[in-house]
């Protein structure tokens, strides 16, 4: 855990929540036009924060792929506001737990993916570090 990525996991946190507060007033309201836009703003916010932190995170420690860690808070981010969401009874009547769990499942597969090359590229994931500076 570096700094980068827990400033990232609390803005994720803060769009996480934000995301479903929109998303349960455009059901309630049956707006499918609150839905979409708060739905696009939330994936913009989400790659912006990304991609500023990534860039951060790469600057300070030059991994090949910092993307894994992030997708991966991503996803905890998300899945466990929303379970939480739904446990503390702020999601509308008609909103169902299972689309979380399925959210869950498919985006699970796309992250086990993104793991996997993680593992895969580990190797060369280290990029012009002199070994001696590592471990100061």
């Amino acid at each position: 855990m570096t700094s980068n990525l827990l400033k990232f996991a609390a803005v994720a946190s803060v769009l996480t929540v934000t995301f479903r507060l929109f998303l349960s007033i455009g059901i309630e309201n049956r707006s499918n036009a609150i839905i979409m836009v708060s739905a696009i703003a939330y994936f913009i916010a989400m790659f912006l924060a990304g991609w500023i932190f990534g860039k951060k995170e790469w600057n300070h420690l030059p991994i090949h792929d910092v993307g894994f860690r992030f997708h991966l808070t991503t996803y905890l981010a998300y899945i466990i506001l929303s379970e939480l969401w739904f446990a503390l009874n702020f999601h509308h009547k008609s909103e169902t737990i299972i689309t979380i769990h399925i959210t869950a499942a498919i985006w699970g597969v796309f992250l086990l993916c993104h793991f996997i090359y993680y593992l895969y590229i580990r190797k060369n994931t280290i990029n012009h570090l002199d070994k001696e500076e590592l471990f100061d």
